[in-house]
């Protein structure tokens, strides 16, 4: 189960306190302007925090490292334990190659469980990050349950949620104060919806040190359980289809985790594969930056609704930028051969 102890520990001493730890070991990723046309007659700025150009390429190293480096300072009793045992955690890509890289950093034991249809693609980049990290592979259904509950007893080490951890929490929530030092005008964020942490812990953050910024999360249409829990007014089910998009996108909401975000959020938005591929190929082809489709969701959404909404300096969140080559180029020549209307 996902607890809401995070929420005492997102403040923003505890945040400045964590950015100081993992400084020496994660990048500021630049805050970049661009301008984008939102429909016939709208053009404005759209502000992108680059997290593709993190180290492993995605957010995620923030929050795997500031568990690490928080338990290892503040919870000695914990840290023993991960000396001994080494740390497990369940990821489907990202958060495995964060945890991955800073396990390695600080010579600590690592494994992973993924689920079996997991994308190949992430899996190498693993162990590129630490040859040594373990991963173990089992049946989705059983996957999915490892993350709902947050633990996996099977395996010795101490296992570290990426959608429940405090630690994990205030690692997350350092995109929003360094995104707020650059941009104090900023009006709304839309952060790709996965299992929802980043969602969470930004808009905690927010919340505290500027409750004005709307906070709303983006989904895939192919599979946006979180729209659909929202309308429901509880978690339900939904069909999920698979697409090049493999960051967000699922057939459920974790219960926990949509309970404590949804007084949260100003709310959820949707984009298509197309959308997303639209966004994709801007930033590729404009911004001369390579994003996978998780990470170019929230810009779909800024050309999507950023007309509609009236926001006037949003910021996206380009969650991540690991994307095969084959993927790639697949979708960049998918688009550029379907008649389009114009991105910008």
């Amino acid at each position: 189960m996902v607890h809401d102890e995070g929420s005492t520990l997102i403040s923003p001493t505890h945040v400045a306190r964590i950015r100081r730890l993992i400084e020496p070991y994660v990048r500021r990723t630049p805050l970049l302007r661009t301008t984008l046309r939102h429909g016939a007659k709208h053009e404005g700025a759209v502000f992108l925090k680059c997290e593709n150009l993190q180290i492993t390429n995605s957010f995620k190293l923030r929050g795997a490292l500031s568990a690490l480096v928080a338990y290892r300072h503040l919870r000695p009793d914990v840290w023993r334990r991960i000396e001994t045992d080494g740390v497990v955690t369940a990821s489907s890509g990202n958060f495995a190659q964060g945890l991955a890289h800073a396990t390695a950093l600080l010579d600590v034991r690592c494994t992973v469980v993924v689920p079996a249809s997991a994308t190949p693609y992430k899996l190498e980049q693993v162990a590129r990050y630490n040859p040594a990290a373990e991963l173990v592979q089992i049946p989705y259904d059983q996957w999915r349950e490892t993350i709902v509950s947050g633990r996996f007893p099977g395996l010795p080490g101490f296992f570290i949620s990426s959608e429940a951890d405090p630690y994990v929490s205030l690692g997350n929530a350092t995109l929003a104060a360094e995104i707020l030092e650059e941009l104090p005008t900023m009006d709304s964020i839309l952060v790709p919806f996965g299992g929802g942490h980043l969602a969470y812990s930004i808009s905690s953050f927010l919340q505290q040190v500027q409750p004005s910024v709307q906070v709303y999360a983006v989904e895939i249409e192919t599979g946006a359980p979180l729209s659909a829990s929202l309308r429901a007014g509880a978690p339900v089910e939904v069909e999920y289809r698979r697409s090049f998009v493999d960051g967000i996108g699922a057939s459920f909401v974790i219960p926990a985790q949509f309970h404590r975000l949804r007084e949260k959020l100003s709310g959820a938005v949707t984009v298509t594969p197309e959308e997303i591929a639209g966004a994709l190929s801007f930033l590729a082809l404009t911004e001369k930056m390579i994003v996978e489709g998780a990470g170019a969701a929230a810009l779909a959404a800024a050309l999507k609704y950023a007309g509609a909404y009236g926001w006037k300096n949003p910021c996206c969140i380009l969650s991540g930028g690991v994307i095969s080559p084959a993927t790639f180029s697949e979708t960049l020549l998918a688009f550029a051969a379907a008649p389009q209307r114009r991105v910008a």
